[in-house]
């Protein structure tokens, strides 16, 4: 009898764990083919080391940007997947424009900026890249919702100091390049920008 009752609570036990959810990397995940209730985990940590604060100066103009990891984010109950998520502060000649990094939170995956793919080497236009070099391409929008794009984010270090190298542009509804004007009813100019990281 207490053969049988060990039988029993084992395939209980086998039962249980193959209705888990799977856990997967994150580079798994494609826009088209996702699976159901399925954990898109970072589990080689290459969306770590981005978290912090970092701002760009230019005389009187600062953009001022939040980064942080978030884990195990919820995706409209369809899966669930860690990622990059942040928002951003713009002043301009001494008056703030936006300032939406109070809307950062650990859980949130709806931010003006947020997502995980991440880009090696001298992939989708990084030409001084080193072949081995891991950077961040994220949605970004506008705080007019309609303007929405992507982001480029790049580690390196200026004077010794922490930074990122960001690139912005839009696609959509206008397609906004580099060094283009802003987007209509737009906040954030596209362009490239060299961001030190603030000390905590």
């Amino acid at each position: 009898m207490k053969n049988y009752i060990n039988i029993a609570v084992f395939f209980i036990l086998l039962n249980s764990c193959m209705a888990q959810s799977p856990v997967l990397d994150i580079t798994d995940i494609s826009m088209f083919n996702t699976v159901k209730g399925a954990y898109y985990k970072d589990t080689k940590n290459v969306l770590s080391g981005y978290d912090g604060t970092y701002l760009y100066t230019n005389g009187t103009t600062s953009f001022k940007i939040k980064l942080q990891k978030n884990i195990m984010t919820s995706r409209n109950g369809q899966f669930y997947e860690d990622l990059v998520a942040g928002e951003y502060q713009l002043i301009e000649n001494g008056v703030e424009k936006v300032n939406t990094l109070s809307q950062l939170t650990p859980t949130s995956n709806i931010n003006h900026i947020s997502g995980k793919r991440v880009l090696t080497g001298t992939t989708l236009g990084c030409d001084d890249c080193r072949a081995d070099e891991k950077r961040l391409r994220l949605g970004f929008s506008d705080i007019t919702p309609q303007n929405v794009g992507e982001i480029d984010i790049r580690k390196t270090t200026v004077d010794g100091r922490d930074a990122i190298i960001v690139s912005i542009w839009y696609t959509g509804p206008v397609a906004v390049k580099e060094g283009a004007p802003k987007p209509k009813g737009g906040i954030i100019r596209a362009g490239t920008y060299t961001m030190i990281k603030l000390k905590k």
